[in-house]
């Protein structure tokens, strides 16, 4: 779309979305290169934050979405504890033979849009032990799920859920 096309109210409220996300991804670097460096070099560290803040606010193919940082902590403890389950359930498979391994494909339709949280859900979903992200179809509508067991559905269903928390979607299954 041309951008002379889009009106002037339109291109303001994106402008404004595009410096606060130039802010905030700002910030998360320089707080990076703090944690990583101390305070040696904060030239540099700023120059290097302001140069990825800038290179990603301009790459980024869609206009981006409000963070919750709050959400984000609470995703992360969501995810840690999914994945710490998730491997002592494998490691169990692993050494106890009478557990079952009975590996299963899912075709699922996804509730979240596509873009960013769809391609986080299934980014999300090959990291959790047992499950496997196997295909996106083009509209990011429907994607095939390999699972270790028929009982880690779950974990993907409430990872879902939780994605869709994070992006304010609430269509996601209940």
């Amino acid at each position: 779309m041309d951008s002379k096309n889009v009106p002037y109210s339109v291109r303001n409220q994106l402008r404004s979305l595009h410096l606060a996300w130039f802010v905030q991804v700002f910030a998360v670097l320089f707080l990076i290169w703090i944690a990583l460096n101390g305070r040696d070099s904060l030239f540099l560290g700023v120059f290097a934050s302001a140069l990825g803040a800038a290179l990603g606010t301009w790459l980024a193919p869609e206009a981006p979405y409000p963070w919750r940082p709050i959400r984000w902590m609470q995703f992360a403890g969501f995810f840690l504890l999914e994945s710490f389950k998730g491997g002592f359930d494998v490691a169990l498979r692993a050494i106890r033979p009478d557990l079952p391994i009975n590996p299963i494909f899912q075709k699922r339709e996804l509730a979240l849009p596509p873009g960013k949280p769809t391609m986080l859900l299934t980014s999300f979903i090959s990291l959790l032990p047992g499950t496997l992200s196997v295909l996106l179809d083009t509209a990011g509508r429907t994607l095939e799920v390999h699972y270790l067991a028929p009982e880690t559905v779950a974990s993907v269903d409430r990872l879902e859920k939780k994605l869709a928390w994070v992006f304010e979607h609430d269509e996601a299954r209940s």
